[in-house]
């Protein structure tokens, strides 16, 4: 007995000491209480004599128990259902322990220390003022945080479902954030007018912008986990029109359980909708599996995409060449973490021949993907004979080695710039395209793949408008009027793969970017979801943009692949030698800087160049 003693006594130093003092405080009365209701007053001399010394016993048997069962190391506020449930189970135990004490000593030929009945009305007794404190608790914890500072910040949730639940409970349990839900809003209509959690759920969400008014809502929380891409852009935008700062998620399943940090402040990719990329796995594990593939411009946005996704693949080894040593190095630190032995860095450039040649002398490369390139509209209408450096002696540098070393495929990357050109960085990917396709009719397997504008990437119009947001502004938009088609970088990167799986000796692919995107309603969105006050400003466009992109020409017609994202050129233009010769003309006028015979080369390989520009530049002063 006096081991017990010390047990508890050690034990209750750390833990929660004013419940141990309330639970001993319960049992001593239980017992008392259980006494008066078996005797009907005082307890005959038989069990007077032992009454103390039997109430004593019940509390440390009582209190011994309850430490067992772990009843004094639970957060407060926590307090449930399995809490409820271990009480009960820890009374039932100590009732059994006192019976059998009971019956024990007696045994040993004493009299009883006090009657069976005692131990079931005290357990009864007991149990009951024990629950009801925990349960006043809880009720305490839950009242406090349903009732949070008057300072606090609105919150409505859009979702009545399991997320929102989630949610509600986890803003409910951390009332130190200062946040209070003030309803929620379901299109489900057997929903409206019921309560979640205590909450009522208000009305469906196209009732949004009056919810906001009425209720002064600060934040909205979008907890529609499930939701398909469109009818999540319809919410969105009802929430950018009601211009209040909006988070939301994607996956309701977390390690460490769902709650506010599962949520996000809106990103532009939520915005568009699109629906997750479904990729042909058979045909990407065919062409990739087992195999060497060099990707150029590697630790650029889409290059370090395409190395994370071909990894999925099972290469044989991945070569990663680009002449940013710094953001190369960072990639390969990122990528070896997973596949130690199977990622190579390769610092070049790939204008020069020689050590282009000397990377495929030292690698067996069966696949190439090439996405280095100047990309920056402006910066090349500055530096012509850079653009054609790069974007065309680099490409020609590339398929030059792919055909002498025999490579099984070679993609090259494109954009809709290319298309009907009139900036010069557009240009030298048209050549790039017309390169690619002659030495695709003269030995070589490849193909080419065209997109437009990826979230994301440096230099687009993203990432300049949020650090433009983080200043204060104003955000800069070049045209009311102008558009750009988008697609986030793992969706390029996954369909890039694709089309290359798909391709037979020559194809041209164009991937299906959807809708273009007004740039102005972009930055209206991102301003209204930022939840800032912030003007835009129109500068005019930049040399060599358009007012619109496309993605095909005029003379261009696209049919259906395999892939319902992917599309693909039914006609492809037959090169004859002499653009060949201008385009060898072209690299030597651009390395000798010839600035006047690079743009009068520009109009031969691509007729119309000149007169695109000049269009350009009207649109761009009006």
């Amino acid at each position: 007995m006096r081991d017990l003693v010390s047990r508890i006594r050690a034990r209750a130093e750390g833990l929660g000491l004013s419940l141990f003092a309330v639970d001993a405080l319960i049992v001593f009365l239980s017992m008392q209480f259980a006494y008066f209701s078996r005797f009907g007053g005082p307890p005959t001399p038989e069990f007077q004599q032992s009454r103390w010394f039997a109430t004593a016993l019940a509390m440390v048997v009582f209190l011994g128990v309850f430490m067992l069962f772990d009843l004094y190391r639970h957060v407060w506020r926590y307090i449930g259902i399995d809490t409820f449930l271990k009480v009960i189970g820890a009374c039932l135990s100590g009732s059994v322990l006192l019976v059998v004490t009971d019956l024990g000593w007696q045994m040993r030929g004493g009299h009883r220390l006090l009657p069976v009945g005692i131990v079931f009305i005290a357990t009864a007794y007991t149990l009951v003022g024990t629950s009801a404190v925990r349960g006043i608790v809880r009720t305490n914890a839950w009242f406090r945080a349903r009732v949070p500072s008057r300072d606090a910040r609105n919150v409505l949730v859009i979702g009545a479902g399991d997320a929102g639940s989630l949610l509600l409970r986890d803003i409910e349990n951390q009332p130190q954030l200062g946040l209070r839900v003030a309803g929620f809003l379901d299109d489900d209509t057997s929903k409206v007018g019921r309560r979640l959690r205590g909450v009522r759920v208000l009305g469906p969400i196209g009732t949004l912008a009056d919810r906001i008014e009425s209720l002064r809502v600060d934040e909205v929380f979008v907890a529609l986990p499930s939701a398909r891409p469109e009818e999540r852009r319809r919410i969105l935008d009802i929430c950018t029109k009601a211009g209040v700062p909006t988070k939301t998620t994607t996956s309701l399943a977390s390690g460490h359980g769902f709650g506010l940090s599962d949520f996000h402040a809106v990103r532009i990719e939520d915005l568009l909708g699109r629906e997750p990329v479904r990729l042909d796995l058979d045909s990407l594990a065919g062409s990739i599996n087992a195999r060497v593939v060099m990707i150029t411009g590697a630790a650029g946005s889409i290059g370090s995409e395409l190395c994370r996704n071909v990894l999925r693949h099972g290469p044989a080894r991945v070569v990663m060449v680009d002449i940013d040593e710094s953001r190369l190095y960072d990639t390969w630190l990122e990528l070896r973490e997973s596949a130690p032995d199977v990622f190579v860095m390769r610092i070049a450039d790939i204008r020069d021949r020689r050590r282009v040649d000397a990377i495929f002398d030292e690698e067996p490369v069966d696949l190439v993907l090439h996405a280095a390139a100047y990309k920056h509209v402006p910066l090349m209408e500055l530096a012509p004979a850079e653009a054609v450096l790069t974007n065309v002696l680099g490409t020609r540098n590339l398929l030059d080695a792919a055909r002498t070393k025999g490579v099984s495929r070679f993609v090259f990357i494109s954009t809709d710039k290319a298309v009907e050109p009139s900036s010069v960085m557009g240009l030298t990917k048209h050549v790039g395209e017309l390169l690619t396709l002659h030495y695709c009719a003269n030995g070589l397997s490849g193909c080419i793949v065209r997109f437009g504008n990826v979230l994301g990437s440096r230099s687009s119009v993203v990432p300049i408008f949020e650090t433009q947001l983080r200043r204060g502004g104003p955000l800069q938009v070049t045209h009311p009027e102008v558009t750009r088609y988008f697609m986030t970088i793992p969706e390029a990167a996954s369909l890039v793969l694709q089309a290359q799986a798909f391709s037979r000796r020559t194809d041209v692919f164009v991937l299906d970017m959807g809708e273009p995107v007004r740039i102005l309603d972009l930055a209206k969105k991102m301003i209204a979801l930022s939840g800032a006050r912030i003007e835009i400003v129109f500068t005019g466009l930049r040399p060599g943009e358009k007012l619109h992109e496309v993605l095909t020409g005029a003379s261009e017609s696209v049919l259906p692949s395999r892939h319902e994202k992917i599309l693909v050129l039914t006609s492809l233009p037959v090169l004859g030698s002499p653009i060949v010769e201008r385009i060898a003309e072209m690299i030597e006028a651009a390395e000798e800087n010839d600035r006047a015979a690079l743009f009068a080369l520009f109009e031969e390989v691509a007729p119309g160049f000149e007169a695109r520009r000049a269009r350009a530049r009207q649109a761009a002063s009006a």
